[in-house]
C-alpha cells in the first residue's frame, strides 16, 4: 500500500482466515481491527475511524452487503472488499454495481489481495485528498465573501484562520448588519468540521417557551401539541457546528442548561429521561454587550467564559470606510444580472457613500446598493442617483480646527528647522486624522492621488 499506515477493518467468522488477512495486513505496515460477525463488525465501525474494509459475504448473524451499505451511508470514501465462496462470482459482481470496490475469491490468493490492498489505498487516499480541496476552496469561499482589506477585517480574517480548525468556542460579538453569520460560516468551512452538520439558532426570534424545545428537542406527549418525538439542535448538530445567533436574548434558566451541555456533553429531551451525547462546536454571536449583561444581572458569568474563548470583535462600517468601495463594487456585481444593468459607481457617489455613519453598516449599504442597481439612470450610479439623506451626508469637521484645513492647523513656530519631508509627514497624519481616517477624502483634501497617498503612508511608515 502506500506509504501512510491504514486502519483495516477484517470481517470473518473464520479465526484461521482473520488470522491469515491480519498478518498480510500487519506485514504492510497497517493496522488490523477484527471482527467474527455483523455485530462486532458494526461495533468497530463506531469506535475506529477504518479506511478499508474486507468481509466475507455469509456471516453468521448478517452478510456483507449489510456491512457495505452501512459503510457507505455512514463512512463515504471507504473502499470495502467482499470475500466471496467458490462459485458466487456473479454475486460479487452484482456487489460490486451496488458500490463494492473488489472482491477476494476463496481460496485467498495473497498476492492478489495485496495488490487489492494496494489499489484501495490510493482510493482512500485520493478520497481524503478530494475532501481536502473541497474544505480549502469552501473556506477561501467563505474567506471571500468577508469584502474587505482594511486594517481591522485583514486582521479578523487571520484570526479566522487560526482559530477554525481548533474546537474552541467562538463568540462573535458587533452591531447589527455587520455581518456576523458570515463570520460563523467562515470559521465553519475552515473548520475539519466542514461538511457535517452546520446547525443555526436565531435565538431571539424564538418564543420563550419553545426556545428549550427548539435546542433540546421534546419527547411525544411532553406538551400540548408534542404530537411526535423530535430532535434539537443539538442533537442534530452532533459531530458539526452549531451557531447560536443572538445568543444574549436566552433566558437565564436555559443558560444554565446549554452550560451544561457545554460541560459534560449530554442533555435530556424536554420531557425525556434519556441522557443524550452530543459532540458539536458552538459559535455564538451578539449585538449585546454581555459584560454589561453580565453586571445587570441577565447573562451567567460562567456560561460567558465559557463561551468566550475566542472572541472575535466586528468593527461598524464606519469604522472601515475604506472598504467601501470594495463593498460597493461587490454589490454593483452581485445585483445587475437580475435588477439591471448597472456598471460602476462614479468617485463622487463613492465619495458620499462614505461619507454617510450607516448605522445600518454592511446591511443597510447592501440594501442601499440593490435598489440603486434598479433605480440608477445609467450604466453608473451618479451622485445625483442616490437617496437625498445620503448625498447631504457630510463628514464630521474636527474639533479643534473646523474652519481651517489640516495642514493649516500646523503652527508656523513649530517649521523653524523641519524638513520638507517631515512637513509632509506632519500634513498627511493630520489630515487622515481629521478625515477620520478616510483615505480618499485625505487624499482629496491634500491635493493628491489616492495611490500616491497609500505610496507616501507606507514611505514614512504613518499608523492608519
Amino acid at each position: 500500500m502506500t506509504d501512510r499506515d491504514y486502519v483495516i477493518l477484517i470481517v470473518d467468522d473464520h479465526e484461521s482466515t482473520r488470522d491469515t488477512l491480519s498478518d498480510v495486513v500487519t506485514k504492510a505496515g497497517n493496522k488490523p481491527v477484527l471482527a467474527k460477525n455483523g455485530e462486532e463488525a458494526f461495533a468497530q465501525l463506531d469506535e475506529h475511524d477504518v479506511d478499508v474494509v474486507i468481509t466475507d459475504l455469509r456471516l453468521p448473524d448478517t452478510d456483507g452487503m449489510d456491512i457495505m451499505e452501512r459503510v457507505k451511508r455512514d463512512m463515504p470514501g471507504v473502499p470495502v472488499i467482499l470475500i466471496t465462496a467458490h462459485g458466487s462470482e456473479d454475486v460479487a459482481v452484482n456487489a460490486m454495481k451496488r458500490g463494492a470496490t473488489d472482491y477476494l475469491p476463496k481460496p485467498l490468493d495473497l498476492n492478489r489481495l495485496r495488490a487489492i490492498l494496494e489499489g484501495a489505498g490510493r482510493l482512500r487516499d485520493l478520497y481524503l485528498e478530494n475532501i481536502g480541496l473541497h474544505r480549502e476552496l469552501d473556506a477561501r469561499r467563505a474567506l471571500g465573501e468577508i469584502v474587505g482589506d482594511s486594517p481591522p477585517i485583514r486582521a479578523i480574517k487571520e484570526q479566522i484562520r487560526q482559530v477554525a480548525p481548533t474546537n474552541a468556542t467562538v463568540l462573535i460579538q458587533g452591531e447589527n448588519g455587520t455581518g456576523k453569520e458570515l463570520v460563523a460560516n467562515a470559521v465553519y468551512a475552515a473548520s475539519d468540521r466542514a461538511g457535517k452538520p452546520f446547525v443555526k439558532v436565531a435565538v431571539a426570534a424564538l418564543p420563550r417557551d419553545l426556545l428549550e424545545s427548539e435546542l433540546f428537542g421534546h419527547e411525544k406527549g411532553a406538551f400540548t401539541g408534542a404530537h411526535k418525538q423530535r430532535k434539537g439542535r443539538f442533537e442534530l448538530a452532533d459531530g458539526g457546528t452549531l451557531f447560536l445567533d443572538e445568543i444574549g436574548a436566552m433566558p437565564t434558566e436555559t443558560q444554565i442548561k446549554l452550560l451544561r451541555v457545554l460541560q459534560e456533553r449530554e442533555f435530556e429531551r424536554v420531557g425525556g429521561t434519556d441522557t443524550i451525547k452530543s459532540d458539536m462546536r458552538l459559535i455564538s454571536a451578539t449585538n449585546e454587550d454581555l459584560e454589561q449583561a453580565m453586571t445587570e444581572g441577565r447573562f451567567r458569568q460562567d456560561l460567558f467564559f465559557r463561551i468566550n474563548v475566542i472572541h472575535v470583535k466586528l468593527p461598524p462600517l464606519r469604522e472601515r470606510v475604506d472598504d467601501i468601495p470594495l463593498l460597493v463594487k461587490s454589490f454593483v456585481k452581485e445585483f445587475p444580472a437580475r435588477d439591471g444593468s448597472v456598471k460602476d459607481v462614479s468617485e463622487e457617489a463613492l465619495s458620499a457613500l462614505q461619507r454617510h455613519p450607516w448605522p445600518g453598516n454592511v446591511r443597510e449599504l447592501r440594501n442601499v446598493i440593490e435598489r440603486l442597481c434598479i433605480t440608477a439612470q445609467g450604466a453608473r450610479i451618479d451622485e445625483s442617483d442616490l437617496p437625498a439623506n445620503i448625498r447631504g451626508a457630510t463628514a464630521p469637521a474636527p474639533a479643534a480646527a473646523a474652519a481651517e484645513s489640516p495642514a493649516q492647523a500646523i503652527s508656523l513656530d513649530s517649521l523653524a528647522g523641519i524638513s520638507l519631508d517631515e512637513l509632509e509627514r506632519r500634513a498627511i497624519e493630520a489630515t487622515l486624522k481629521a478625515e477620520g481616517g478616510n483615505k480618499t477624502r485625505a487624499a482629496k483634501v491634500l491635493g493628491i492621488g489616492l495611490k500616491t497617498l497609500y505610496r507616501k503612508i507606507d514611505s514614512y511608515k504613518i499608523p492608519t
